[in-house]
């Protein structure tokens, strides 16, 4: 799914490096908690060397100067996690994700749920989760075209994007036809995860924030930015 951008997202030139199905990072040479718990972990090991991958096509394309920005800005999420697991895969899938919206294909693990971040720790909740890898089950509320002119919606609306409401006051967009959320019904369980906040934000303004939601119905999960526009644009 193509997405908007995120503004103001780490991967310095070791990620230029990654081996495949590994660590982007000499596990021998990790020091950090953070870096400790990724070499010590299947997944996150698995999901670092993707984001290597992802890195260096997002760095060739038009976007370098934003790839670059958001890594350095995902290392240091990454380092406040320490070891939070969840706090950790939310981090790397947020990353990914932004990759992807900005040309490196496939980017983001269809394999990781926002049941797979939360572990069974997903209250119901009328609340939005606040910190990285933080979950929560709520609702869908509404499934709607992105545009609209008040009236009946009609499928090819679709084709301009889709949005979707939650009954705790949460809401996704994306600029495409996004197929997982037109087989959704109103009032279909949801585990939603937060798993980006935007950097260097005018005071007030958090616009931008990415959740990982997972359908408990259908079993179907996406990543959606809550508006159309990142913090301090239009």
């Amino acid at each position: 799914m193509r997405l908007v951008l995120l503004a103001g997202l780490v991967i310095g030139s070791a990620l230029a490096a990654a081996p495949a199905a590994a660590a982007s990072f000499d596990c021998i040479k990790a020091s950090s908690p953070d870096e400790k718990a990724v070499c010590a972990d299947p997944l996150l090991s698995e999901l670092d060397g993707r984001l290597g991958r992802a890195y260096r096509v997002a760095r060739a394309g038009s976007f370098a100067d934003e790839a670059k920005t958001a890594s350095r800005n995902f290392l240091t999420d990454r380092a406040g996690c320490n070891t939070d697991r969840a706090c950790l895969v939310a981090s790397y899938v947020g990353l990914l994700q932004f990759f992807q919206n900005i040309g490196a294909k496939a980017a983001a693990s269809e394999e990781v749920t926002a049941e797979t971040i939360a572990k069974g720790n997903a209250p119901r909740s009328k609340e939005l989760p606040k910190t990285i890898g933080a979950c929560v089950t709520t609702a869908i509320a509404s499934v709607h075209p992105r545009l609209g002119d008040g009236g009946p919606p009609k499928d090819s609306d679709y084709d301009f994007g889709t949005g979707v409401e939650y009954d705790n006051g949460g809401r996704g967009v994306s600029y495409e036809r996004e197929a997982a959320l037109l087989r959704s019904r109103p009032g279909d369980p949801v585990v939603m995860c937060l798993v980006s906040i935007p950097h260097g934000c005018p005071p007030g303004d958090d616009r931008g924030r990415f959740y990982l939601v997972t359908n408990q119905r259908t079993g179907e999960s996406w990543t959606l930015p809550d508006s159309q526009h990142m913090c301090g644009g239009a």
